[in-house]
């Protein structure tokens, strides 16, 4: 396994990866129309804060993505990460956690101090975070608010 900067001419086979793992259990997101989703992945590579890695395996093939910004804060430069995600035949064996490693690792040698993201409770990926070294914040939460409503 390997990671290295997501290339451009890997940018299509990332949407198709991405678009595969989300539209699966247990996100079932509906990416229905293709020009949201372009707009979306743009928005996450397109940045000159945007930090795009990508896992790659034995066989040259992508199995991984962490897609995301970096940010100048007092502690130093931080790593948000907005979308991880490893392809399905892939989950569940240890590929995650190499890739998280790889991702350390990198950033390290960048100077980044801290890696943040946001996750669901109740989904897979929260225990697997946990194992992983992440620890959620005891005096942060997470907010949102639709526009439409008061």
């Amino acid at each position: 396994m390997r990671t290295r900067l997501l290339r451009s001419k890997d940018y299509e086979e990332m949407k198709k990866l991405f678009l595969d793992v989300f539209s699966h259990e247990p996100w079932f997101d509906q990416w229905k129309d293709e020009k949201q989703l372009d707009l979306y992945m743009s928005d996450l590579t397109d940045n000159k804060n945007s930090l795009s890695l990508a896992l790659y395996d034995e066989n040259h093939r992508l199995v991984g993505g962490s897609l995301g910004y970096v940010f100048n804060w007092w502690e130093g430069r931080e790593y948000f990460i907005k979308e991880f995600f490893i392809a399905r035949d892939k989950q569940n064996q240890g590929v995650g956690g190499i890739f998280i490693d790889q991702i350390n690792t990198y950033l390290e040698a960048q100077d980044i101090q801290h890696i943040w993201l946001a996750t669901e409770k109740n989904m897979p990926a929260y225990p697997f975070y946990h194992k992983n070294g992440f620890a959620d914040l005891q005096n942060s939460v997470f907010l949102v608010k639709k526009v439409n409503q008061p």
